[in-house]
């Protein structure tokens, strides 16, 4: 478990001296979570976005959400979306705008799991590479 947490203290927080993001290839822990993510996603999330994660659908396109949103952010929408919205997160209202529906609330998803979906989306995204979130300063 260890192991994974470090994996994602990285993921959301590497950086080059450009500051650029840093790609890895999927490899062990972080294939394995690529698996179970694909598993979630498609039976969670394949509905309303499109497998490609480029595509709008009847949700947005999901590629390169972990360079344009927090971790903790992914978090609490994942789980309740309608809740940021009463709540009054400009993140949440400005998607809400865009795509004109509301993606149901997952509370019962585990951070794990939200973690496995990540990877599989930025996974898929990236050709089964992961672009590494740089440092915002």
């Amino acid at each position: 478990m260890w192991k994974i947490f470090f994996f994602f203290v990285i993921f959301f927080s590497c950086q080059t001296a450009e500051n650029q993001p840093v790609i890895t290839e999927l490899q062990g822990e972080t294939l394995q979570m690529y698996e179970k993510g694909k598993e979630l996603f498609l039976s969670k999330c394949f509905f309303c976005h499109s497998n490609d994660m480029r595509t709008e659908s009847t949700g947005s396109a999901l590629g390169g959400i972990t360079t344009r949103r927090t971790k903790e952010w992914l978090h609490n929408y994942i789980r309740s979306p309608q809740n940021m919205l009463l709540e009054r997160d400009t993140q949440a209202i400005e998607l809400y705008n865009k795509v004109g529906v509301l993606m149901p609330d997952y509370p019962n998803l585990t951070d794990e799991e939200i973690d496995q979906i990540l990877v599989y989306i930025e996974g898929t995204y990236h050709k089964n590479k992961i672009r590494l979130r740089p440092v915002e300063r």
